[in-house]
């Protein structure tokens, strides 16, 4: 009889150590398929599907519109962080529903009467919108493209005076294909797009947006509701006041709200998911933040459709450091989807992902999809602008749970009553620049799919399969076997993952 091979999760997690995604080593399987035949296709919650399991964190530096669309054009889905007026979020909400193509371009607006000032004006768009007002919201009279403003002899002019009032417009329904068609075909340089519910210029298309496109990896089954929108969704809290923010975000089309707190298993969330349920029975539910099975019993009792797990493990979290509560994260996923396979509830692995083989990991033990902090921010598609520090471009990262976070309302997720007092459990850092998500994730996705094959699953499904009949074996890494397993002894090396 050969020797047996490790451990079965069952066994690994119950002798009571906490361990991380890093603590934890998957051995492999049996190769019997080629890496495309890797099916990524998972449950985001009880009733939706995604064709990929990727997530953006609803945080301030994370999610926004750009976020949302490009994460649904994968085949994933954006969060829309809640740190923010009830009006604005939702028409973060508004603006990624209205879109199809998954770039963005910072617009300007002028009205007639306005002049423009410098060549910087146009250094985000292509060209510089006029309108009866000044911004999106009123008629589009006519556009001003830079090399128009670049021959003018007096450019202190009014726009009115040489804008072109008649101009070419497309449906912002249209797609990348049917986009890059129309300019082909007009042989125009960029096109703007036009809401038909209300005329409102949404995004501008241009050349160079057709390339860029083409030259990243071709997109997936992107991630669409029943009238072929994106699939966009968005956090709340758990006060009186987030019922009437959640109803202002089912108007501008939510697809499925998360309940964010830092600890779920509370009075507050189970009113809310209840309340939730019984007002907007069609709105799925993704409650939490938990790490036990006693606290996901009690959420999945009260109706939730999804769970996310995860509490002190994101890079920016303090909250183990400074609250003493929490759990490793490999052991937090490992005991919730245990639990929450029983009731077909799927479960999100939220946080501690600086790799893709955390990513492995955390779907191996039991998770459906991930939720993705930093290591989606630094993106082109995060919120903020880019900074050079150390000759190497940066954007701002912050947890919530920071100070500077908390002063702009996102309290709400770490106070469960009216405290004036604020004690941080989250820093302000920077991540470096990532690129395009629209480059990022496929690599990242294709190296899962590799780390899947070598395990020998075939699917999601298959690898939760592999997990509960207790083919995964599993072994705890020691320290000098983690510095092993990565890049080590080398006098100068450049990491590149693709």
């Amino acid at each position: 009889m050969a020797a047996e091979d490790g451990f079965p999760a069952e066994r690994l997690f119950n002798q009571g150590f906490s361990y991380t995604y890093d603590d934890v080593i998957c051995l492999p399987g049996y190769i019997d398929f080629p890496t495309d035949a890797v099916n990524l296709r998972t449950k985001l919650t009880r009733n939706i599907d995604l064709s990929l399991p990727c997530i953006s964190s609803p945080m301030d530096t994370v999610t926004e519109s750009s976020m949302a669309v490009a994460m649904a054009a994968l085949g994933g889905i954006g969060i829309v962080h809640y740190n923010n007026q009830a009006t604005e979020q939702a028409a973060f909400i508004q603006s990624a529903k209205s879109r199809h193509i998954p770039l963005f371009a910072d617009l300007i607006f002028k009205s007639p009467s306005d002049s423009i000032d410098s060549a910087g004006e146009f250094a985000t768009s292509p060209c510089i919108f006029v309108t009866q007002s000044g911004n999106s919201k009123s008629k589009l009279l006519g556009v001003v493209g830079k090399s128009d403003w670049e021959k003018l002899s007096d450019k202190d002019v009014p726009v009115a005076d040489y804008m072109f009032e008649s101009t070419v417009s497309a449906p912002s329904s249209y797609t990348f294909e049917q986009a890059a068609t129309f300019l082909a075909a007009r042989k125009l340089d960029y096109l703007p797009l036009v809401s038909e519910r209300d005329g409102e210029v949404v995004n501008v298309f241009t050349k160079d947006d057709v390339e860029r496109i083409q030259g990243y990896p071709a997109l997936g089954m992107p991630s669409l509701d029943k009238e072929g929108n994106f699939l966009v969704g968005a956090a709340i809290g758990t006060r009186e006041d987030d019922k009437l923010r959640l109803e202002h975000l089912v108007k501008a089309g939510l697809d499925v709200v998360v309940l964010d707190s830092s600890q779920g298993n509370s009075t507050y969330q189970i009113d809310m998911i209840k309340f939730v349920k019984n007002t907007y029975p069609e709105l799925d539910v993704i409650a939490g933040n938990i790490v036990t099975s006693y606290q996901a019993q009690n959420l999945i009792q009260a109706g939730a459709d999804a769970l996310r797990v995860g509490m002190g493990s994101g890079s920016i979290c303090t909250t183990q450091e400074v609250c003493a509560v929490g759990r490793g994260q490999a052991t937090a996923v490992y005991k919730v989807s245990s639990v929450a396979s029983r009731s077909g509830v799927p479960v999100i692995a939220d946080g501690g992902i600086s790799k893709s083989g955390h990513i492995v990991k955390a779907l191996m033990l039991g998770a459906s999809t991930v939720m993705m902090g930093s290591f989606l921010a630094g993106s082109s598609e995060a919120p903020g602008a880019y900074e050079v520090q150390g000759g190497r471009r940066i954007k701002k990262y912050r947890g919530m749970g920071s100070l500077e976070a908390m002063t702009k309302g996102s309290d709400v997720r770490y106070l469960g009553d009216t405290s004036k007092l604020k004690v941080a459990q989250g820093v302000v850092g920077a991540v470096a620049d990532k690129g395009s998500l629209l480059k990022l994730i496929p690599y990242t996705m294709h190296a899962v799919k590799q780390g899947f094959q070598d395990l020998g699953a075939s699917s999601i499904d298959s690898a939760h399969e592999l997990l509960r009949s207790n083919e995964l074996r599993l072994e705890v890494r020691t320290g000098a076997a983690q510095i092993e397993g990565g890049v080590h002894d080398l006098v100068y090396y450049e990491k590149k993952s693709f």
